[in-house]
């Protein structure tokens, strides 16, 4: 439920500490916040999943399960929802993952936003369709929202459009960025996301902005047979004021757990994925909360006994 002094798009985050408010004043902006981690990740079973399912679903692609497994993560991790805008914490009240796409594969070709809203009880199949209809329009060039404002402002004089990107700018600190250019923005998303595997390519590091919403920017790579194994190199960039670096290394961890165990993924985006560690941790909570129960039932009894 919405409270007073939440966004339209995100609710305050309250409940932290006063080293994390510190935190926001030595570091303000996204871009001076910014960590990068680069890691290989063994795709083999996620690859063999989905050329079987291709079989049968026409126009799944390597790309939908990417989107897949990084909604699964912004669920079962939500601090990798968070985001930091005027000195202060918020929690998106959605999913939604965006990238930028080009009308055709060609040098000068224009380049469109995209952004893939995924909800609680969407699943791989929900969010390949979702995706591929967003395409089709963009290569249908049925375009408009941010990508027309954009494309408006770019052929102004210079001398109008910078104080119009000003204020902008001052009301997306505010939160109070009209939603018209909001909507399909990639910068107004949980996480970009880059498919550089289409170009041949690594992850890459790249640069946030301290425009939006986004959090972190991740990039996949090509991915590689090795000794009849497939690899993926992926690229993060994230803004470490969301979380500690404890939380970051455990999100790795779940992405890497879900591209070994891809059937995940057909479960719906919002059901927690618990990964073996914390099976073990929840058995272990378990049996002290046992024990502690048989203890007291013992206490009791002397008690009775004592009577």
């Amino acid at each position: 439920m919405r409270k007073f002094g939440d966004r339209r798009d995100a609710y305050r985050v309250r409940d932290i500490n006063g080293f994390q408010y510190v935190l926001f004043d030595f570091k303000p902006g996204r871009c001076d916040s910014a960590v990068y981690m680069n890691v290989d990740i063994d795709v083999t079973e996620f690859v063999k999943f989905i050329k079987e399912l291709k079989k049968e679903h026409e126009g799944l692609t390597f790309y939908h399960g990417f989107v897949a497994v990084m909604a699964k993560v912004l669920y079962s991790r939500p601090f990798m929802n968070r985001f930091v805008a005027n000195r202060k914490m918020w929690m998106h009240k959605d999913v939604s993952l965006a990238s930028s796409i080009k009308e055709e594969f060609e040098d000068g070709s224009v380049e469109c936003l995209m952004v893939i809203p995924v909800g609680e009880n969407d699943t791989l199949f929900d969010i390949s369709r979702i995706t591929k209809e967003k395409v089709d329009k963009i290569r249908n060039k049925q375009r408009g929202g941010i990508d027309g404002t954009a494309d408006f402002l770019g052929k102004i004089p210079g001398f109008v459009r910078i104080p119009i990107i000003g204020l902008l700018k001052w009301l997306d600190k505010h939160g109070w960025l009209p939603k018209s250019l909001m909507d399909d923005n990639i910068y107004y998303s949980s996480a970009i996301l880059s498919n550089l595997g289409t170009f041949k390519t690594n992850g890459i590091y790249h640069n946030l902005t301290n425009f939006g919403t986004s959090s972190s920017l991740i990039t996949f790579g090509e991915v590689r047979e090795k000794d009849g194994k497939y690899f993926m190199n992926l690229g993060a960039t994230i803004d470490e004021r969301i979380a500690d670096g404890f939380y970051f290394c455990k999100a790795l961890k779940l992405i890497e757990y879900i591209y070994a165990h891809p059937e995940l993924l057909l479960e719906p985006a919002g059901k927690h994925v618990h990964m073996p560690v914390e099976e073990k941790k929840d058995k272990k909570e378990e049996k002290k909360v046992e024990k502690k129960k048989e203890n007291n039932k013992e206490k009791d009894k002397e008690e009775i006994d004592i009577v």
